[in-house]
């Protein structure tokens, strides 16, 4: 079972039995018959509330999907949109900066003259 059915079953369930013992104790009826109605009533009721909200959430189903679906494409254009909006420039030099040569690590890098890998002693600051 789902939530539609399930919480349909049980508001019909305990609204109707609440209206029924309510009429009952209004009604001056003996208490073994007002527990008998009201249970025999909460089972019905919530039996019949429970096939209601089934069949309803069948029907809704494919109706909401397909609206939930539309609203999220609605919303992603709109994040596309504004996000554009935002980061034109640097959108567009993104762009041109994948046509340039890549080059990694800082401008201020350079080969260390005392470094092992071009035969000279290990770089060590005193």
């Amino acid at each position: 079972m789902t939530r539609l059915s399930m919480l349909l079953g049980l508001f019909m369930a305990v609204t109707i039995t609440g209206i029924v013992m309510l009429m009952a104790v209004m009604g001056n009826v003996a208490s073994s018959t007002i527990i008998y109605r009201g249970l025999l009533v909460f089972f019905l009721f919530g039996i019949l509330g429970t096939m209601l909200g089934s069949f309803l959430e069948i029907v809704l189903m494919p109706i909401t999907t397909e609206k939930e679906t539309e609203k999220l494409k609605d919303e992603i254009l709109l994040e596309d949109a504004e996000l554009k909006a935002e980061l034109g420039d640097l959108l567009d030099e993104d762009k041109s900066s994948n046509n340039q040569t890549e080059t990694f690590g800082t401008p201020t890098d350079e080969s260390w003259p005392g470094t092992a890998s071009n035969g000279g002693s290990s770089a060590v600051v005193s």
